[in-house]
């Protein structure tokens, strides 16, 4: 069932062009690995992920400072209504201020739990009652005030909520604007203080984790700076309270306070990916996302570009050992010396299938030591680059499959490659097609229509993206590619035994 010398000839006759495809292949694939793994690619990536991450956070940050300004500002408005109404009850102002303060942490602050739909022991209810005492900083029975320790740890002059009531009998748009101003200035503090505490960041850390966020990273972002954080949200109050004067100023008749105050705050706390169109949006998004090394590496180089040469060496080959001989007479002379059909088709098959083996394994050591050189942020080890060699090599199985029973099947060789290296060709064109129709590029620039190509190739069995993304779909893929390959090397081999030759 084989031919030792037979072997020997078809190493000879075709090592050559084996060695060359081989070398091309490995060459491009180690330039492929490194300089992307040393370029600009990984760091394009690392940009717009950090553009994303960094605008939601200030996103975040800005939504908390306008909840904040807004709870308080309307929870001081109401204390004043409650000390001018115990001062007008005949209290003198320390009584006033004691009944309005205990009327602010008790029944308003029920009151805004049970309208909010917060617990009480709740991180959102314990959150809700810090920002209304530490903005207000109540003044206690000893006469010290309650908070005045944070606001001094910050560099802070701690906040005197008894200097706007002492303003009270002043024009109501003179009371307004001191205690907004103190609303705000005294909210940011609390913001901004508390997310620069150990314990938020470490907590702001752990959600940001599977985000590649490290201390450092947060840190650049600026995040853990008190001053920063601070004019962040500065920054968006003072825009959200000139929008809102002139918003009420010019209200239509369908609009409220309400509704013009929540249609401001969702506009300017839209966060980067929201201000984009939708389309745009999404395709930064998935940039951020997407490991770009990894589908360089398989979805381009190892599903499309790094399968032409092998193709080419393929199709050639599979031509030349089978319908060539035929074609040029050798496998009479073959035949003559005694060595049977059998022989030479499973002889033939074994160089074929061995030196595409051979070809792939060196890849897979090409592409691991590339690998082990480069640092990159990917998702690609050795494990799945392995598994990527041994997916490429069932492609090529099953596509020599096709070109060899073609081979067995033509006794000319112009017939041969017309339908074998004609079939593989228009798979490779297929694929390349389909990529752009595929979901491994960016939604912005992919064109769905072009995904109908993914259907028609033989190539589209090789799931790379299954074995990127770890799961197990590409098993019964490869399934199909290593029965398509045994298949057609059967049949041909088969019909090669049972037909009549020119000899």
């Amino acid at each position: 069932m084989f031919s030792k010398s037979l072997f020997k000839q078809s190493c000879k006759a075709n090592g050559f062009m084996w060695i060359v495809i081989t070398v091309a292949v490995c060459f491009m694939l180690s330039c492929v690995m490194l300089i992307a793994g040393g370029g600009s690619l990984s760091d394009t990536k690392v940009s717009v992920e950090n553009a994303v991450i960094e605008g939601e956070l200030t996103t975040q940050t800005q939504k908390r400072a306008l909840n904040y300004y807004d709870t308080t500002d309307t929870a001081l408005a109401h204390f004043n209504q409650t000390y001018a109404a115990a001062v007008a009850a005949g209290k003198n102002a320390q009584e006033a201020y004691g009944a309005a303060v205990s009327d602010y942490t008790t029944a308003y602050y029920a009151a805004l739990l049970q309208e909010r739909g917060f617990d009480k022991d709740s991180v959102q209810g314990q959150e809700l009652l810090g920002v209304l005492t530490y903005v207000l900083n109540p003044k206690q029975a000893d006469g010290t005030h309650m908070f005045d320790t944070f606001y001094e740890a910050l560099e802070e002059t701690p906040p005197r909520y008894e200097n706007v009531l002492a303003a009270l009998p002043s024009a109501d748009a003179d009371v307004e604007n001191l205690r907004q101003n103190y609303a705000m200035y005294n909210s940011t503090v609390f913001l901004a203080g508390n997310m620069v505490q150990e314990d938020a960041i470490q907590l702001a850390l752990r959600e940001l984790a599977a985000y590649g966020v490290t201390r450092e990273l947060y840190a650049q972002f600026g995040f853990d700076n008190y001053a920063f954080v601070r004019e962040t949200a500065r920054k968006v109050l003072v825009d959200y309270r000139a929008n809102l004067t002139y918003r009420i100023a010019s209200m239509r008749p369908d609009e409220t306070v309400q509704s013009i105050k929540a249609e401001l705050m969702g506009e300017l706390s839209q966060s980067l990916l929201e201000n984009l169109p939708q389309d745009v949006a999404n395709a930064v998004k998935e940039i951020g996302e997407a490991d770009l090394y990894g589908t360089l590496v398989g979805s381009i180089f190892f599903k499309m570009a790094g399968l032409l040469l092998p193709i080419i060496y393929m199709i050639m080959t599979s031509n030349a050992l089978i319908a060539g001989q035929v074609d040029s007479g050798s496998t009479a002379y073959v035949l003559s010396t005694g060595t049977k059909r059998k022989e030479v088709t499973c002889t033939q098959a074994l160089y074929l299938v061995g030196s595409l083996c051979c070809m792939f394994a060196l890849t897979t050591v090409t592409g691991i030591v590339c690998l082990a050189i480069v640092d990159v942020n990917t998702g690609l080890n050795f494990g799945k680059l392995a598994l990527l060699n041994l997916g490429a090599f069932l492609v090529m199985f099953a596509m020599s499959g096709i070109c060899y029973l073609s081979s067995c099947v033509f006794n000319r060789s112009k017939h041969s490659m017309a339908l074998g290296g004609g079939l593989n060709m228009f798979f490779l064109v297929a694929t390349m097609l389909g990529l752009f129709g595929s979901p491994v590029l960016p939604s912005i620039i992919r064109m769905g229509a072009l995904n109908a190509f993914n259907y028609v190739s033989l190539i589209s069995l090789f799931d790379v993206v299954s074995i990127l993304e770890g799961t197990f779909t590409f098993l019964w893929k490869w399934a199909i590619l290593a029965a398509v390959g045994v298949v057609c090397y059967i049949a041909g081999s088969r019909y090669f035994a049972e037909k009549d030759l020119p000899l």
